[in-house]
């Protein structure tokens, strides 16, 4: 999508807070970045970094101090615009007494579909992110994971160009997790813009293109996980056996004790590696799949660690 107009498009962004005793607490200063069509970009930061801040003032829920933010280059408050961006903030707060599908079909029609095409959506999205069940009951008596699930499906069911997801794994449990990593490929698939906030940086590595290093409101860093590289990470059972052998086949990799570490462009390559070393007579205890050592990087940029 290089060279497209950028969905989200911050620029300069700052918000100030009164602190209690009169001083003051800056929450974004000088913030800019985009988000482009078909891409994944990560929000990193320790708490109070201003990431959530920065997705109300991309949304125009908060007025900003100085800067602008254009999404999909016009103004952020027009309606048309608004239809085009679904938003799952952390914690959303739902009317107790109804329940889930009363929820989304209430949310569709605010959308413009009729009332019937807004429960059959209604319906769909609820199974899709795995509420069906819960969502015919009162909300009130929803889990922290099945509320983040509504949530969800409130910012997927118009069919957004753009998603703002605000810990959208906060309260999952794993498969919920998995489920959520395959919607963010999902969405990224069809050409929609997502920016993401969360603090799970293993997730952050699968499912990012690019990834914003913030600290105390500011933008310390941009880094493109697929620039950066990939790496599988492959532990063998006959290591010091195969240890010429693979250095012979497999140039480009590194063995340390019984594991072998090898650059990989992408998920996709792993399968024929695997077969590779099979052939070179590996045994292969395990295999994972690692980015750019995105910890490493946050815990250097963000914490200041060596």
């Amino acid at each position: 999508m290089t060279g497209a107009l950028p969905a989200l498009e911050a620029a300069g962004l700052r918000k100030v807070y009164r602190a209690r005793g009169g001083g003051q607490v800056v929450a974004v200063d000088g913030l800019s970045f985009a988000v482009r069509p078909g891409e994944v970009v990560g929000l990193l930061g320790p708490n109070g970094a201003g990431k959530t801040t920065a997705m109300q003032l991309a949304l125009a829920l908060l007025e900003p101090d100085a800067g602008e933010v254009r999404l999909f280059g016009r103004d952020p408050e027009l309606l048309e615009v608004r239809r085009r961006v679904g938003y799952a903030p952390d914690a959303p707060l739902f009317p107790r007494r109804l329940t889930g599908l009363q929820i989304l079909a209430l949310h569709g029609e605010l959308l413009g579909f009729r009332r019937v095409a807004a429960r059959d959506r209604a319906e769909r999205f609820a199974e899709q992110v795995g509420v069906a069940e819960p969502a015919r009951r009162p909300a009130g008596t929803y889990s922290r994971g099945q509320a983040q699930r509504l949530g969800l499906a409130l910012a997927l069911l118009g069919d957004p160009d753009l998603v703002l997801l605000d810990e959208p794994t906060a309260g999952l449990d794993p498969a919920g997790v998995a489920a959520m990593r395959e919607l963010l490929v999902s969405l990224r698939g069809r050409g929609a813009a997502v920016l993401l906030n969360s603090h799970l940086l293993s997730e952050v590595e699968r499912v990012c293109d690019r990834v914003l290093f913030i600290k105390e409101g500011r933008l310390l860093r941009t880094h493109d996980v697929r620039a950066g590289g990939r790496r599988a990470e492959v532990r063998l059972a006959n290591a010091a056996q195969v240890s010429a052998r693979l250095a012979e086949k497999i140039p480009g990799g590194a063995l340390e004790g019984d594991r072998f570490r090898v650059p990989v462009a992408s998920e996709d390559v792993v399968p024929a590696l695997v077969r590779e070393l099979v052939a070179a007579g590996a045994e292969i205890l395990e295999v994972r799949l690692g980015g750019a050592e995105l910890e490493q990087l946050y815990l250097q940029i963000v914490e200041g660690r060596a």
